[in-house]
């Protein structure tokens, strides 16, 4: 026994005695399968409990297996006009690789930030302005870079395309105008994406200030001017300063601490237009 027979017999000695997890309304899930060798994935595949799912593995290893988000009438279709849509899982899948300045050769790093960041779309999203319910959730680590959230109320299974994405639009802040949201700044009880402002407003002067005292590391730098290209391309503009040195320059800016105590007062004016924008940006 060589090359992949090897491990694919392994693989089938695991499943054989293996705890399978039973993913919630079986029956209705498509299931994929990805042989060991230059096989094509097996696609089309529908159980009706986990043992099923466990005789096929030990019949046919393969070294990955997957189901559908989405539940159909007939998952077992190889047409997918044919399966007849029933609802989907929200699935919020968050990937260490695609936040600003992060890299997957800092695995632990990586893997500590993608949590903080999946606790937050948690806390500070779902459960507060959403009001999902902790009931519904179930948490997974993806198998390489980040965790996946699977939200199952069925209440919302039935969300189109078009909903899920302007939930996605909301989290990601699209639209938001951050300048504009400066007028309300003082407002203790604001809420939402105002109050994330203003809660992001201190944190950046901090950050500025660190980039003037060189606490703030070069890495630190990179993250910031990377959010801010991305935040630029998405909004499709190319005007206004943006570079790495224009970002230094607003830090020299505010190590001044009397503007700095000024601009944490809600008076923006202290930061000339340009400024003012990058400023907007960071935060």
């Amino acid at each position: 026994m060589e090359g992949w027979a090897r491990v694919a017999h392994r693989f089938s000695s695991y499943y054989r005695s293996a705890e399978l997890w039973q993913p919630p309304r079986l029956s209705r899930r498509e299931w994929m399968f990805i042989p060991f060798g230059e096989g094509a994935p097996l696609r089309h595949q529908s159980f009706s409990k986990m043992e099923d799912v466990r005789s096929f593995l030990l019949q046919r290893p393969t070294h990955s297996c997957f189901y559908s988000t989405a539940y159909w009438k007939r998952p077992f279709e190889s047409k997918m006009a044919d399966k007849q849509w029933l609802g989907a899982d929200l699935i919020f899948d968050l990937d260490g690789d695609h936040l600003p300045g992060v890299s997957d050769r800092d695995f632990p790093g990586m893997l500590d930030l993608i949590q903080k960041q999946a606790w937050t779309l948690w806390s500070d999203f779902l459960s507060p302005e959403f009001g999902f319910k902790e009931d519904h959730l179930h948490v997974t680590f993806s198998g390489h870079r980040g965790f996946h959230l699977h939200y199952r109320d069925p209440n919302l299974v039935h969300l189109d395309s078009d909903a899920r994405r302007e939930l996605v639009a909301h989290i990601r802040g699209e639209g938001v105008d951050v300048a504009g949201r400066f007028g309300m700044y003082r407002d203790q009880d604001a809420r939402g994406w105002s109050r994330r402002v203003r809660e992001g407003v201190g944190t950046t002067v901090a950050t500025l200030q660190g980039i003037a005292t060189g606490e703030t590391t070069k890495e630190d730098i990179a993250r910031l001017h990377d959010g801010v290209q991305r935040r630029r391309a998405h909004e499709g503009r190319t005007s206004g300063p943006h570079s790495v040195a224009a970002i230094r320059k607003l830090a020299e800016t505010l190590s001044d601490s009397r503007r700095a105590e000024r601009l944490l007062e809600g008076n923006f004016n202290v930061l000339k237009d340009g400024p003012k924008i990058l400023f907007a940006d960071l935060v």
